[in-house]
């Protein structure tokens, strides 16, 4: 069986239309339609289409190994914002939807005044992120080297924001949500750049921790 062949297998096994499926993973339905006729041999969403299908990565990518990774049952795929948590069959395999920074203010307790119930897209996360976890895709360069222009960071809006943890914060006087190391200093708080470019920021007493930063999620095609 091909590439083409498994993700038409995959889509079929989800329920998904070529449309449903490209909304999902964030790309054209064109590019679903190329993949399964084979004029594209190669994409590099193979991993978000195999979540969002709810079957094996590597098989969808290599062919190895069983389709379903133990035994999930037929059905297991992303939905919308309301429910955006799934299995692919392995604990090694969390979905959570990547939003907009304005909308992380809202996540997941005021979703209704969110801008926007569709979804930049999905990422794959690691398991120790709670189950109300979130993405947001980073801009600009104030948490350079450690974070790239592109990548997403993983964030659980239920953990604990402690000395040295990268947080994201909403900033009520700047209407602002910004990404940054949380350091404590003699019970005052501070928002601290990776990079040293950008100057120190002290956390004023009615900014709020949207959650911390517990993982990140790197393309690199």
């Amino acid at each position: 069986m091909t590439l083409k062949d498994r993700i038409r297998t995959a889509r079929e096994y989800a329920g998904f239309t070529q449309k449903e499926l490209a909304d999902r993973v964030d790309i054209s339905q064109t590019a679903i339609h190329k993949l399964e006729c084979g004029r594209s041999r190669s994409s590099r969403r193979t991993v978000a289409i195999a979540l969002a299908c709810g079957v094996n990565p590597i098989w969808l990518e290599t062919g190895e190994g069983d389709m379903i990774l133990g035994g999930a049952g037929r059905g297991a795929q992303v939905s919308d914002l309301d429910a955006p948590y799934f299995l692919s069959g392995a604990q090694d395999f969390i979905s959570a939807p990547i939003l907009n920074w304005q909308d992380a203010r809202f996540w997941p307790n005021e979703k209704e005044q969110m801008e926007t119930d569709t979804p930049q897209g999905y990422a794959p996360i690691p398991h120790i992120a709670g189950n109300r976890s979130f993405g947001l895709k980073i801009s600009g360069d104030s948490m350079s080297p450690e974070f790239s222009e592109g990548d997403v960071i993983v964030v659980d809006p239920e953990m604990e924001a402690k000395h040295n943890h990268f947080v994201v914060v909403y900033l009520p006087h700047e209407n602002d949500v910004t990404f940054k190391q949380l350091t404590i200093d003699g019970g005052r708080r501070y928002l601290k750049p990776a990079n040293p470019r950008y100057p120190i920021i002290p956390m004023d007493e009615d900014a709020r921790v949207c959650g911390v930063a517990v993982g990140k999620f790197k393309e690199y095609v």
